[in-house]
């Protein structure tokens, strides 16, 4: 007597397989989004104490390069912003809101003394997160 499994068998066994792969890949994929946003903002924020920090050593002015004035001193470097649809990146971006503001990624810095918003540090990309909220607006 031979063992094993019949056609039938083999086919429902796929048929589940697949069901569940339909099902938990896209809520890998969606926790996997969720843990980038979240380091992300954390990210952000300790830029943003390093920001505070260092305004608060210079009598109450912002750096006006890169912010390469905060490193080490401030923070230890500038980290990296991870955004889905987006590389990697460290690099920030400088000027006015609106040359800062290239949504390419990475982060953006405004070190322009005579725009309203000088001293601002936003996520560079005009694309929201999860929770629907656009990333400058953090």
């Amino acid at each position: 007597m031979k063992r094993g499994f019949t056609v039938l068998e083999t086919i429902v066994i796929i048929a589940v397989l697949a069901f569940l792969f339909v099902f938990t890949v896209p809520k890998f994929m969606t926790l996997v989004h969720k843990s980038q946003e979240g380091s992300t903002k954390h990210q952000l924020m300790r830029v943003r104490n390093a920001i505070a920090a260092y305004y608060g050593e210079n009598q109450g002015v912002y750096p006006t390069d890169d912010l390469s004035s905060l490193v080490p001193q401030f923070i230890e470097k500038i980290p990296q912003a991870r955004l889905p649809g987006h590389a990697p990146s460290a690099h920030v971006s400088t000027g006015n809101f609106e040359t800062a503001f290239t949504k390419t990624g990475g982060w953006a810095y405004v070190n322009d003394p005579a725009d309203p918003r000088f001293g601002d540090f936003f996520v560079n990309s005009d694309e929201e997160d999860s929770y629907g909220k656009a990333w400058y607006t953090h």
